[in-house]
């Protein structure tokens, strides 16, 4: 695997992720190799599932210091084979490696790094740029998936990044419920100006804001004030900012 977490990887592979207010001690690395254990001891014929076959990861957003001083305290030898990722070296069952979530290498692991409860906007930009050309479904169903969790912890940076040109329709997907308020609030500061140039400055003026595309302006604006696309555009050209485009 390319990735480095994959690396020491195998056939079977069992993995702990704690959150970031969960504890990640001596006796989570035990209860997890003890699941190793019993996956491998569930096998339906004697030795189906090899030890050699199997490895066990352990994921926290924080240095686990209590951890390692314990497990170098007992004689086992600590590599940083990567940046955050911690290989657990000596008498061991299995290979075993510890993933500091937040001393990952941000380029390659933004989806790690961004559920974290303080995520940087940096972080989600990277993330939202790696997986803007993902389209199957399995593909966005992970995305969504990893947003959800992200924006649930941090949802006042997610509010920032929205906002941002060049949001993407993942982003926007997830966060349509807002975006449709606050382009409401929009319309309806050009509908107290009373006319339509009012009302039309006041779609794209929220709109561009918000990071939509062209073609999502042009068709509230036909939609909204039921115009033509010639109009619609001639609106755009005239009270339209830096729009970015899918």
């Amino acid at each position: 695997m390319k990735n480095e977490i994959g690396h020491i990887m195998r056939k079977y592979n069992v993995l702990e992720y704690k959150g970031p207010g969960d504890e990640l001690s001596i006796d989570t690395l035990y209860k997890t190799l003890g699941y190793a254990c019993l996956y491998k001891g569930y096998g339906k014929t004697i030795n189906e599932i090899p030890a050699d076959e199997l490895t066990v990861s352990l994921f926290r957003e924080a240095y686990p210091q209590k951890l390692f001083w314990e497990l170098e305290r007992k004689g086992y030898v600590l590599e940083e084979k990567y940046p955050g990722i911690y290989y657990v070296r000596g008498n061991i069952l299995f290979p075993v490696q510890i993933v500091v979530i937040s001393r990952l290498n941000r380029t390659m692991h933004s989806s790690l790094r961004i559920l974290s409860a303080n995520a940087d906007i940096e972080d989600i930009r990277k993330f939202l740029e790696q997986t803007e050309n993902m389209k199957t479904p399995r593909e966005r169903n992970n995305i969504d998936a990893v947003l959800q969790a992200s924006v649930s912890a941090n949802y006042e940076i997610y509010q920032k990044v929205r906002r941002a040109n060049g949001m993407c329709e993942a982003l926007r997907e997830l966060m349509k419920d807002e975006i449709e308020q606050d382009v409401a609030r929009g319309e309806a500061r050009g509908e107290a100006r009373g006319e339509m140039r009012g009302r039309a400055e006041g779609i794209v003026d929220t709109c561009c804001d918000l990071g939509l595309p062209e073609d999502a302006i042009l068709e509230r604006l036909q939609k909204k004030l039921n115009i033509s696309l010639q109009t619609a555009q001639e609106y755009l050209q005239t009270f339209g900012k830096q729009i970015v485009k899918n």
